[in-house]
């Protein structure tokens, strides 16, 4: 009976008519943000985000059939997403489905962001059952209420789009997809048929972080839609106009000076001036309004209000030298694409031939050294280098020692290399600070060597393709012999041969010594530039068969990427002291 009571009770609620709340209206009513997910715990406010609010609102316009946001990293993208299930779960129920990178993604965040989401907002905690309670029929990647449910697939499943019709679809982080699905067509494409059944009222939302101009899945949905920019009206003549990270102004490398200079009558404001009260003031300008059934926006972090333009300009500041990290930057703050250049192989003959003769073994401006191992069948290879402010480096000398690494001796002789002092002209030695030694070939030799030395500092590193960033933290191996260090390889080219193009001493700038006792010869350089990125399929390829010079840089890189260096304030410090930090080992080691 008390099923039947249930029953009743339930189909009663699916017969009342629904609430006349718009989104933000339901989520500034009943949406509290969960600590899970917000650094702001409590009551939703879509005030704190006013350029969200025509976005909420043009979203249920009956014409409207999609809306893609090509935003920078952090501007409450997911919020958005969030915000729709939820008042569509409470009020106008019906099937969605959300679909993530990839499967482990998309369990991420129902874990992560709907599970919270629903246990700490009432209206959705008493429609949605938690998926351990008994007889929820609920998952986590599939959560039913009445009259709907909302799916969590990943993009790496196509499969799984296959015969489900969707009234509202979410697609995230979209340049993460792969490019196509089989034979069927790329995974949006797929979603896209999934709504045919709903037609007209039927929803499909595109999010997503803008990477590789021309590859980039969220530029050309923005590039149909009617590309929408953020405007706010300057503070001192009121003329509206994009907050443009190029009129952005700061003093020499002093982020603290930034002010934005104005379009129309040319006064700096500070951000505050620009932000305060006139967030409110804002308003979208659309390129194309004629596009009415799919409306696109474009939103750099400039507009946050979680992030300070100071903020924004010491990151860009910090980036110079490293072209992975301007890489970074442009999609994730500026939400701009990367345009790749036609790279061509570095001339190693212009390398060889800027060698410079240096006027002690370590020269001026080097903060720390690192070493890098490569390892061969009949021999060890070292590489020393020196790094200063901004990533600017030295190659200090090149070393090769002869014997088999089967053998104890040739590792005895690279350890008292690794031992070592080196020498500013004033006489002020430095020690190796962190050494990197490859695993890959003669793997039980390598661990055997480090494995009681990384007090010392000398780790085994293992790389890793795809694309993962430098530092991928350390795992204990299978038998718990040592602590390995998971490179990424990719990340490490990319950071090498960039730095190698820049040809004027400062940040990310490579020195390399003239004298021939230090033995960078004709035959290391060709080997630090045997590789190259083919733009068309984004892979590595040997040009020569000979690249442990690039190799042991990418380690020497690795080993500059243990540790949290705070290269400003050791630049701050006498000789002295930075003798002594380079042997007591000053920074503790990011697991």
């Amino acid at each position: 009976m008390k099923k039947v009571k249930k029953l009743f009770k339930e189909c009663l609620e699916l017969l009342k008519p629904p609430l006349k709340l718009s989104i933000s209206e339901w989520a500034d009513t009943h949406r509290i943000l969960s600590s899970e997910g917000s650094k702001e715990i409590g009551a939703w406010e879509t005030k704190r985000t006013p350029y969200m609010i025509e976005i909420y609102e043009r979203l249920e316009f009956g014409e409207v059939r999609e809306v893609i946001l090509m935003m920078a990293s952090q501007l409450a993208k997911s919020e958005f997403i969030n915000n729709i299930f939820g008042k569509y779960a409470h009020l106008n129920p019906c099937p969605m489905l959300l679909v993530q990178p990839t499967d482990t993604m998309a369990i991420a965040y129902s874990k992560e962001r709907i599970a919270p989401m629903i246990r700490d907002t009432y209206v959705l905690k008493t429609r949605i059952k938690d998926a351990n309670s008994k007889n929820s029929g609920n998952t986590v990647s599939h959560k039913m209420f009445p009259g709907g449910y909302i799916a969590f697939i990943g993009s790496n499943s196509p499969s799984k789009l296959a015969a489900r019709p969707i009234k509202i679809i979410f697609f995230d982080e979209v340049d993460r997809y792969p490019e196509s699905s089989g034979r069927e067509g790329d995974v949006i494409s797929l979603g896209r048929k999934r709504l045919t059944t709903y037609g007209d009222e039927s929803k499909c939302i595109i999010t997503g972080t803008p990477t590789v101009k021309t590859k980039s899945a969220i530029e050309k949905e923005f590039a149909n839609g009617s590309q929408a920019v953020w405007e706010l009206p300057c503070p001192h003549c009121g003329e509206y106009q994009v907050l443009d990270f190029k009129n952005l102004k700061w003093i020499d490398d002093d982020h603290e000076t930034v002010e934005m200079l104005c379009n129309e009558c040319g006064v700096l404001s500070h951000e505050r001036e620009w932000k305060r009260g006139n967030q409110s003031k804002g308003k979208w300008i659309h390129k194309f309004p004629e596009k009415k059934k799919k409306l696109s926006y474009h939103l750099s972090a400039l507009a946050s209000p979680w992030r300070t333009w100071e903020s924004i300009v010491e990151e860009w500041i910090e980036s110079q030298g490293d072209m992975e990290k301007i890489k970074t930057f442009k999609n994730t703050v500026l939400a701009e694409t990367w345009e790749e250049q036609n790279i061509k192989t570095i001339d190693y003959a212009t390398l060889f031939k800027r060698r410079e003769t240096y006027e002690a073994e370590v020269p001026e401006g080097v903060l720390l050294l690192t070493a890098g191992v490569d390892v061969q069948h009949n021999r060890l290879e070292l590489e020393l280098v020196g790094w200063g402010l901004g990533r600017e480096s030295w190659g200090i000398t090149y070393q090769v020692f002869y014997g088999n690494p089967s053998k104890e001796e040739v590792w005895n002789e690279l350890y008292e290399f690794l031992k070592s002092d080196f020498y500013f002209k004033d006489g002020t030695p430095l020690k190796i600070f962190a050494t990197c030694i490859d695993t890959g070939y003669n793997t039980q030799n390598v661990y055997n060597f480090v494995s009681d030395k990384e007090d010392e500092r000398i780790f085994g590193i293992k790389g890793q393709g795809g694309i993962v960033p430098i530092n991928n933290g350390f795992r204990r191996t299978k038998n718990n012999e040592i602590n390995l260090y998971s490179v990424g390889v990719n990340a490490l080219k990319d950071s090498t041969m960039s730095k190698l193009r820049i040809n004027k001493p400062g940040p990310g700038y490579s020195h390399f010594p003239k004298s021939p006792v230090r033995n960078y010869t004709e035959e290391y350089f060709m080997s630090l530039t045997a590789e190259i990125r083919d733009p068309s399929s984004n892979k590595w390829i040997k040009m020569r068969e000979r690249n442990e010079g690039l190799d042991l840089r990418n380690y020497n890189e690795a080993a500059l990427e243990i540790y949290d260096y705070d290269m400003k304030i050791l630049a701050t410090l006498s000789k002295e002291d930075l003798s002594l930090l380079s042997k007591i080992g000053y920074l503790e080691r990011e697991d």
